[in-house]
């Protein structure tokens, strides 16, 4: 199966083409979320001269939906759309907190990605792993519990220690470009367990979405909406 995944909801997002998950071509970006609208398709073509491939051979595109830049994730949600539409081929979104909890290395109970959402406040993601043998947990034990939260430190400190209650293990989820994220350390629980993520997450975007695909679990057309968490300001201070 190939399969072309993007990430366009912030500075370290990037696209990549996999076949099945070997990794056939990566073009990494570092930049403002609301460049994409720029430098994606010129990221696209560069990706699939890497690959030797073009864009009507793709199986599947995954693309991550949020949270993140307003604008980002709206022309990363439009241009995955559109190719599908064009190509009739099957497009998967997925949350970059459940692409930073496929990218653990530890298998806790508790799973909880952070990223910084700016103003003070940070996206929180709560999953659970659902498996009774940690030995073969994997990313696809882990179920989210909730829609997410957009907490600022102490309610997030206190969700966390809410759920530490029972004495369960648990790992924060940081992207190590995050320094506000990073920074939340010295202020939660000793008893968690930090796991700090390099790079892009388009790899992570693409193994889900094919277990998801392989799994032939329907993708509703609300998952193909953006997953903002914060409101966009202008809904907020619209009047109508």
């Amino acid at each position: 199966m190939l399969i072309l995944a993007i990430d366009t909801t912030g500075e370290m997002g990037g696209v990549g083409i996999y076949r099945d998950a070997e990794c056939l071509a990566l073009v990494p970006s570092q930049g403002p979320g609301d460049g994409y609208s720029i430098i994606l398709f010129e990221m696209v073509e560069q990706a699939l001269a890497q690959a030797h491939v073009e864009l009507r051979q793709i199986d599947l595109y995954a693309v991550a939906n949020g949270p993140g830049s307003f604008t980002g994730i709206r022309v990363g949600l439009a241009a995955a759309r559109a190719w599908g539409k064009v190509f009739t081929r099957p497009v998967r979104a997925v949350s970059v907190l459940e692409a930073m909890v496929g990218k653990m290395s530890l298998q806790p109970d508790w799973a909880f990605p952070i990223i910084d959402a700016r103003r003070g406040e940070f996206f929180l993601g709560c999953f659970r792993r659902n498996s009774s043998e940690p030995s073969i947990a994997s990313r696809q034990d882990y179920e989210p519990v909730d829609t997410g939260w957009i907490l600022k430190p102490e309610p997030l400190r206190a969700f966390i220690d809410e759920r530490l209650t029972t004495g369960a293990s648990a790992t924060c989820v940081v992207r190590a470009h995050d320094q506000a994220a990073v920074g939340l350390h010295a202020g939660l629980p000793p008893s968690l367990n930090w796991q700090s993520i390099e790079g892009a997450l388009v790899d992570s975007i693409a193994a889900i979405a094919r277990k998801e695909e392989q799994s032939s679990r329907p993708c509703p057309d609300t998952k193909l909406d953006a997953y903002y968490l914060r409101r966009p300001d202008a809904e907020i201070n619209w009047k109508g």
